[in-house]
């Protein structure tokens, strides 16, 4: 796709450069568990206590060699793509924090066939090489040169080693993409490939201390796509001192899907008052610390020189306060790694702190990021994963909900009890309380009659595909839905079970004219299943001899198609899963041996050979549950 980019100043959000900081903290409870890590500089690091940083790491058990117990294992390597500058990987607070493409070898070739040569760890949108350290210009300021580093090392800087400062999460990698040149500016066009780049091999969180004053559509749907894919984007308020609402900056001021998945950071003092030149108004989310921030520097300077480089240095600015909200987001993301950026946004604010007494906290978000509650385990199973289960031909029409463990969190009849066909169910974002409801219909209906339902059994809305009495829907519907926009509602796509028909539904234009899946003169039916990634579609095959044909379904309709080999139509199934590293993964059945689609740096490939699927996301026809007689799987949240 070619775009158009208006090319605009990004400036880094970063001003003053300062010695010495102060030590403040918040009250705490005695009890509280704390891990207050031995590096050299902590006891500069006055946010890590106002944010409640030592009790984070005591129930995560990020700090090496720690006796403290976790409250709940971080399995998963986070990754955090910084939109930025270039950083000093070699630095020593930094070492093991460099994320490394698993499709990629440093050989001169382009192995993952994204267009880049050896983008090993990440990719320099200014020089157009994979040299991701800092970049090099005698003519400006050391600031556009440190800054990259400085940020990194607040999101990943490692912890308790004797070294240095500490970051947030010492177990997260940074995915660098540089953006800004030598005088700390940048371009649309390369912020927008670069959230592209993230999203594509990826990353959970996007990371932008950064902000410009033009607005970019390209931009603009960069952030949403990249948040409707399950990716927490993170971006600085901006140092202008200004009132957003007046003055809006931009990616600041942009929403992601439907104003989810998406933060926005302001800085504070250490009194708890505004940082003076942050920026405030109703685009912000959320405060954190941002003056006198301790953070890393490189370990030389521009001429290459490392004598009398200490390192280390002062910062103040959103630019600092954004990485301590990313940081917090990646260790939750260790302990959930479920849970999409909206289900990480929602937990972060719902767990903030109060602004201090007498602050003037006007346009500086809902509070202040507390990272130790954020990461307490009391309440995970709100956010999900939920998975949706439906009765089977011969039971009465019950819908349940359960957790991981099996526990009941949901459960209500859909429709007459007497009613026994059984269920075919989706869940869907229907309206806008964020909430997964459930699209039902009955397996074998000819009337192709829907309904929506909220997740507590409430029925908001009904309808039916069929529109005269001699209008057979035949094998009655199978069930797929996408947020096929990124604008956090989702569309569902009915499909004819044993036909070639299908229709849109959505909850603001209702149910759309039915349209051919294939002009085959012997259809068998038609499935489809929501693709995450590379990006929001949906994938419909259409069953018939002697081929079948998979076709793509976006925003605009009906896509492009292919025909796949038929040898047992009567076997074809569709379901969507996942494997053990986060890939979106598809698998078709034709006849005993299944093909799959796996998602792979932006691309989904074929391949017959056998793929290990960890977790079953989505299945039309729906999966035996062993320990749920009665009932299949049908979906999983959060998407």
């Amino acid at each position: 796709m070619n775009l158009n980019f208006t090319q605009i100043k990004i400036t880094f959000c970063v001003f003053s450069f300062s010695l010495g900081a102060g030590l403040a903290g918040q009250a705490l409870a005695a009890e509280t568990p704390r891990l207050v890590p031995n590096d050299t500089f902590y006891d500069r690091q006055w946010a890590m206590d106002f944010i409640h940083a030592p009790e984070a790491w005591a129930q995560t058990n990020s700090g090496q060699g720690s006796v403290l117990s976790a409250q709940s294992s971080s399995t998963k390597e986070v990754v955090v793509a910084q939109i930025d500058g270039g950083m000093d990987f070699s630095h020593p607070d930094l070492k093991g924090a460099l994320w490394t493409n698993p499709e990629e070898t440093l050989n001169g070739k382009d192995d993952d066939d994204n267009g880049l040569v050896d983008d090993v760890h990440g990719w320099n949108y200014v020089t157009n090489s994979p040299d991701v350290r800092p970049i090099k210009s005698m003519m400006y300021l050391n600031g556009a040169f440190e800054h990259g580093t400085a940020v990194a090392s607040l999101i990943a800087g490692r912890g308790n080693d004797n070294i240095g400062m500490a970051g947030m999460d010492w177990k997260a990698k940074i995915m660098p993409l540089v953006i800004l040149d030598a005088t700390g500016s940048g371009e649309t066009s390369r912020l927008v490939v670069a959230i592209h780049y993230a999203v594509a091999h990826r990353a959970d969180i996007i990371n932008m201390s950064l902000e410009g004053d033009a607005d970019d559509p390209a931009v603009k749907k960069a952030v949403q796509e990249a948040t409707a894919q399950g990716v927490l984007v993170v971006i600085a308020a901006g140092n202008n001192g200004a009132n957003l609402d007046d003055w809006p900056v931009y990616p600041t001021c942009y929403q992601g899907a439907a104003n989810q998945s998406m933060l926005v950071v302001s800085a504070l003092e250490e009194t708890g008052a505004r940082y003076v030149n942050s920026n405030f108004g109703k685009c912000v989310n959320i405060a954190a610390p941002g003056a006198d921030m301790v953070g890393a520097r490189p370990t030389y300077d521009e001429t290459g020189n490392t004598k009398d480089v200490s390192g280390y240095g002062m910062w103040d600015g959103t630019s600092m306060a954004v990485p301590l909200v990313s940081g917090a987001a990646a260790m939750l993301k260790a302990q959930h790694p479920d849970w999409t950026g909206e289900q990480l946004a929602s937990r972060i604010l719902a767990t903030v702190q109060p602004f201090r007494k007498g602050i003037d906290a006007t346009g500086l978000g809902q509070g202040v990021l507390d990272a130790g509650a954020a990461v307490a385990s009391a309440q995970a199973s709100q956010y999900g994963p939920w998975q949706l289960l439906a009765a089977n031909p011969g039971q009465i029409p019950l819908i349940r909900i359960i957790d991981e463990s099996g526990k009941l969190i949901y459960s209500f009849y859909a429709g007459n009890q007497s009613d026994k066909r059984g269920l075919r169910v989706s869940f869907i974002h229907w309206d806008e309380d964020r909430w997964p409801d459930v699209l039902v219909t009955s397996q074998g209906d000819e009337s192709g009659a829907w309904r929506v339902y909220r997740r507590d059994g409430v029925l908001l809305a009904a309808g039916q595909a069929s529109q005269t009495s001699e209008d057979k829907i035949k094998g009655g519907l199978l069930l797929a839905t996408q947020d096929l926009n990124a604008l956090g509602r989702e569309e569902a796509l009915l499909t004819e079970a044993s036909g070639q028909r299908a229709w849109r539904l959505d909850s603001v234009t209702g149910l759309g004219q039915a349209f051919w899946t294939t002009l085959d003169a012997k259809p068998m039916g038609s499935m489809a299943v929501g693709v995450e990634r590379p990006e929001q579609v949906m994938l419909l095959m259409t069953r018939s001899l002697p081929y079948s044909t998979l076709a793509v379904v976006d925003a605009q309709g009906l896509g492009e198609s292919s025909n796949v080999t038929t040898t047992n139509p009567g076997n074809m199934r569709m379901a969507r899963g996942r494997t053990a590293d986060g890939r979106e993964v598809i698998s078709m059945i034709q006849s005993g041996k299944p093909t799959y689609l796996i998602e792979r740096n932006g691309m989904l490939d074929v391949t017959t050979e056998a793929i290990k699927v960890t977790r079953w996301m989505q299945a039309p026809l729906g999966l035996d549950v062993p320990s749920q007689q009665g009932y299949k799987f049908y979906d999983f949240w959060p998407r």
